[in-house]
């Protein structure tokens, strides 16, 4: 399947799901998903401004599918949007363990952060754990900041859930020699803080 995105770049995509019948409003024009209803503020604060003037509460959505390149769509007015049309960075699209790849929007916390804390640290196991070292989900303003218009919990807990199988793949030795090393720079560090206290 393809589609013309409103930039004009031609998308095409292998879908998982065969073709409806008929294709809703609400259904991805690409991946045959069912997408996730947008807001115009939201929609705002991700798309680029030249495309404000066509934007409404209704008819838009989010294309669930990490796969599609399709980020959000309009099916009754036939306009598409690909990353091009996207000033944000949706971590929906991006696999697990990117470099710069975003956790949470409201705190600004990146992946990498939650990562450390999963298999270097090892001090988290649980996304209560992850909102008590790194503030990670625990912002109020997602309708706005997360692309999705929604909470970054679930994609947190897939983050989650992906390190726990690497850490499945690292040996303890090396894990105790990952820790010991960031043990050793916090304890050379203390010196130096107490004596710029002191002086």
């Amino acid at each position: 399947t393809k589609v013309t995105t409103v930039s004009g770049n031609v998308l095409t995509y292998e879908p998982l799901h065969s073709k409806p019948e008929e294709l809703g409003k609400e259904v991805c024009p690409l991946s045959f998903d069912k997408g996730k209803r947008m807001k115009r503020k939201t929609l705002i604060n991700h798309l680029h401004p030249e495309y404000w003037e066509q934007l409404s509460d209704k008819g838009y959505y989010f294309c669930p599918d990490p796969n599609c390149s399709v980020i959000y769509f309009n099916n009754e007015l036939n306009l598409f949007f690909g990353k091009m049309d996207v000033k944000s960075k949706v971590m929906h699209k991006i696999p697990i363990n990117t470099p710069y790849r975003i956790a949470c929007y409201c705190k600004g916390v990146l992946e990498k952060t939650v990562l450390d804390e999963l298999l270097v640290k090892q001090c988290c196991d649980s996304l209560n754990d992850i909102k008590e070292y790194t503030k990670a989900n625990t912002g109020k303003d997602c309708i706005i900041t997360n692309p999705t218009g929604r909470c970054c919990g679930s994609e947190i807990k897939k983050i989650i859930d992906w390190a726990k199988e690497q850490r499945k793949d690292i040996s303890a030795p090396l894990l105790e020699e990952a820790v010991s090393c960031c043990t050793t720079i916090e304890e050379n560090a203390k010196p130096a803080e107490q004596q710029l206290k002191f002086d």
